[in-house]
């Protein structure tokens, strides 16, 4: 028998290469809620995430309204290290997405477009089979490329 188990969700974690740019895609333009942001300089917290040449990780910790408190969504920024962009297609492995519900979602992709957020496809896709028949889904891409799914819920 197992000494240990999963006693429920903390966060979802995404790195990002400028704080403030991304803060305003989430929270401003997006409706996230800033719930806290921190820089992190202790030494503990390179070796957490095993970049000790890194001086700092800048964090804000937001929350996805009508969700509780119990899965937020981290943004990290790394600082005083070599950074890359991990953006890929989501067919690449490694890849992550998180997903929010929405309503009105074909009015959300218009004024996201117009805002100049880029989408994996050309609008909202309607789902003909499984669970989510009729309802529709978006992948949209944050500044850093990183894919943030939005869902309408079918309309049962």
């Amino acid at each position: 028998m197992s000494t240990w188990t999963i006693a429920g969700a903390r966060h979802a974690g995404i790195t990002v290469s400028d704080l403030d740019r991304s803060l305003e895609f989430y929270c401003e333009l997006l409706g996230l809620e800033l719930l806290w942001r921190r820089l992190y300089e202790e030494p503990e917290i390179m070796r957490i995430v095993g970049v000790p040449e890194a001086t700092g990780l800048e964090i804000a910790m937001l929350r996805v309204p009508g969700s509780g408190s119990e899965l937020e969504v981290e943004l990290i920024e790394y600082r005083g290290c070599e950074r890359h962009s991990g953006s890929s297609r989501p067919c690449d492995y490694g890849t992550g997405h998180f997903c929010v519900y929405v309503t009105g979602i074909d009015a959300l992709w218009e004024e996201l477009r117009a805002r100049g957020v880029s989408f994996r496809s050309d609008g909202p896709v309607e789902m003909s089979a499984g669970a989510n028949a009729g309802g529709k889904s978006l992948y949209a891409l944050d500044p850093d490329g990183y894919i943030f799914e939005l869902h309408q819920r079918p309309a049962w």
